[in-house]
């Protein structure tokens, strides 16, 4: 029902107060999203079991019939209704950020649910795992930008979350000394990680192996072309931009690996001879 309201919202003229966009819009979209997620997460087995019961062959066909669909809904939008595009697309109050949320929260909720069944190292990387989805999800929060004017810019270049860093640093506000303390503190947070157990990198390596790992590689290729349309990193920017388009399709594929991981989890229980 709310869903239904907000999307209803987006087709009527905004409506004050006004600030990045219709207050109501982003209290509905957001109120919509948590909504979800608590009814995912009361139902996470049974998404889990069904998408295990389900024929491999057909578990791809689907997928790669959502991202494809995704995309090619978008980018007629794009074509023939720029305006609607900019609304239900580009805006982060519109349909496509807070679904692009909502894919990589329920991916967190799915992940963190099979992790609790299982223990010891194994128990520790599933829960890396579902961190990383949880910071992708959290990297769709404007958190500077919230602030508008206040501290949602560096030196005039807009920074309203950790991925506007690549926009930092094509610009030039980002520079030497700033990008090796990153690097830095990336570092230290890997090298914790890794003494504690979380990061494990020979377990992560045999996942580059996997069949399913190709829906990552496609995510990662989907981002890319985002950050380059974002940030002008090759001297290219469309205009409308296709760069929250192309974040939700990554963020389903996403998910689509998180769900193989699981069914694959689960053949293993049931046949330990699986690898």
């Amino acid at each position: 029902m709310v869903l239904a309201v907000h999307t209803l919202l987006l087709f009527l003229p905004p409506i004050p107060p006004n600030i990045k966009g219709p207050l109501v819009s982003y209290l509905a979209a957001y109120a919509a999203v948590f909504l979800l997620l608590v009814e995912f997460a009361r139902h996470r087995e049974t998404v889990a079991a069904r998408w295990t019961a389900t024929a491999p062959q057909r578990r791809q066909a689907v997928a790669l019939g959502l991202t494809i669909g995704v995309l090619a809904l978008g980018l007629t939008l794009r074509a023939y209704a720029p305006a609607r595009f900019q609304v239900f697309v580009l805006a982060e109050y519109g349909l496509a950020e807070p679904a692009t949320l909502f894919a990589y929260l329920g991916t967190t909720i799915i992940l963190f649910g099979a992790s609790r069944t299982l223990e010891g190292r194994e128990r520790k990387h599933w829960q890396f795992i579902t961190a990383m989805c949880l910071l992708l999800g959290l990297e769709e929060i404007d958190y500077f930008g919230i602030f508008g004017a206040f501290i949602g810019r560096i030196q005039g270049v807009y920074a309203g979350s950790l991925h506007d860093l690549i926009r930092l640093t094509t610009e030039g506000v980002l520079g030497p000394v700033g990008l090796a303390a990153v690097v830095a503190i990336f570092l230290v947070v890997a090298a914790a990680l890794w003494r504690l157990g979380y990061l494990q990198p020979r377990t992560l390596v045999s996942m580059l192996v996997s069949r399913s790992f190709v829906w990552v590689v496609l995510a990662l290729g989907l981002y890319l072309i985002a950050a380059a349309d974002e940030t002008d990193l090759f001297g290219w920017r469309a205009n409308p931009p296709y760069e929250e388009l192309l974040e939700l399709s990554a963020a389903i594929c996403v998910a689509v690996y998180a769900l193989e991981l699981v069914a694959r989890r689960g053949r293993k229980l049931l046949d330990p001879q699986l690898p």
